[in-house]
């Protein structure tokens, strides 16, 4: 293992476990990585709440909830008009869905106040967490939407807002890399605070309680992880921590998503993430384009290198990182060659 240990996410932990190819190519080639419109969506939504989590724009969150427009915000409306411009989402079915989230995000006990008033509330908190003690060795870093620290009950309440179309499901819901990397951080930056939970919210489901009292469907209340189930998860990503470590181009075609078994528990892996695509740009019967992984397809792009030849950034736009680049820094076209998987199939 290297003397700087490479900082794990649960994403990052997650891509790893999903196919070893679009890892490479992610975190070590670093490829251009297409959005789809969804996720740019979510980048979206993510900005405005952590905007309006500031105690100086709650004027902006008042207009927003009593309205229930996010367009009754001046400032809500321009930002979100000026990323989604940016991010190719200015259409008019996308605005409506960006508002609509935003909006379903606001309704749900915005400050954390529905039970207790929280003693301090943190919108978009980050965390950069190296331990190195005895057999535990690993780095984490990322970040938490939200998260409210109720010092009255020694409880911590970590919220993370999701958009995608699809609620957890099977392994995703019962043994959370984010519910555990998540409270794993909050353990390690509050640790007066005993209790800790994560709640997700998928803002395109319903997140209001019914007469009973019973949360939406788009609440996802996570059990609360014991203290020995993470020092559990503190040796799982001591394991990963050593394998990231020494990663290379043989490991990258060791566990590809397109050879491993459809999932079982109902959530999204396998052969499915590779998308269903036979060539970039292919149309389904009702026009619209068939989601494929970024890297499955061959493809030309420009990288960005310093002057010892480290990767800066890639893109598919050479102006984009001639913005960028500064004295020494080199702009090269580059080749993809797609994944070797799916390249004897091209």
């Amino acid at each position: 293992m290297s003397d700087k240990l490479s900082p794990l996410s649960a994403s990052k932990i997650k891509t790893l476990q999903s196919c070893s190819w679009t890892y490479w190519s992610k975190y070590h080639l670093k490829l251009p990585d297409d959005s789809n419109d969804g996720a740019s969506r979510g980048t979206i939504c993510h900005a405005v709440f952590e905007c309006l989590g500031n105690p100086r724009h709650k004027p902006h969150y008042k207009a927003i909830h009593k309205h229930q427009s996010a367009w009754k915000s001046k400032a809500v409306k321009r930002l979100v008009k000026i990323t989604a411009k940016k991010l190719g989402v200015l259409d008019k079915e996308n605005l409506q869905l960006i508002n609509e989230m935003i909006v379903n995000g606001v309704n749900y006990d915005f400050f954390g106040k529905d039970k207790e008033n929280p003693s301090e509330g943190i919108s978009e908190k980050d965390f950069n967490i190296v331990v190195e003690e005895g057999e535990k060795k690993y780095s984490i870093r990322g970040f938490i939407d939200k998260l409210f620290l109720y010092k009255k009950s020694g409880t911590a309440l970590i919220r993370d807002f999701k958009t995608s179309k699809k609620v957890f499901s099977g392994k995703d819901r019962t043994d959370n890399l984010q519910d555990l990397m998540y409270s794993l951080a909050v353990k390690k930056l509050y640790p007066k605070f005993l209790s800790r939970r994560s709640e997700f919210l998928f803002l395109k489901f319903n997140l209001e309680e019914d007469l009973l009292g019973e949360k939406g469907e788009g609440v996802v209340l996570m059990d609360e992880i014991s203290d020995d189930e993470l020092e559990g998860f503190e040796y799982f990503l001591t394991e990963i921590q050593s394998v990231i470590q020494a990663f290379s181009e043989d490991d990258a075609v060791t566990n590809f998503a397109a050879k491993q078994n459809y999932p079982k528990d109902g959530s999204f892996g396998g052969p499915l993430s590779c998308g269903f695509a036979k060539k970039p740009g292919q149309l389904k019967k009702d026009g619209t384009k068939m989601w494929h992984c970024s890297f499955k397809f061959p493809y030309s792009y420009w990288k960005l290198t310093n002057k010892d030849g480290d990767i800066i950034k890639t893109s598919k736009n050479k102006e984009d990182l001639e913005k960028i680049s500064s004295e020494g820094d080199e702009v090269q076209k580059m080749f993809y060659e797609g994944c070797p998987h799916w390249n004897s199939f091209i």
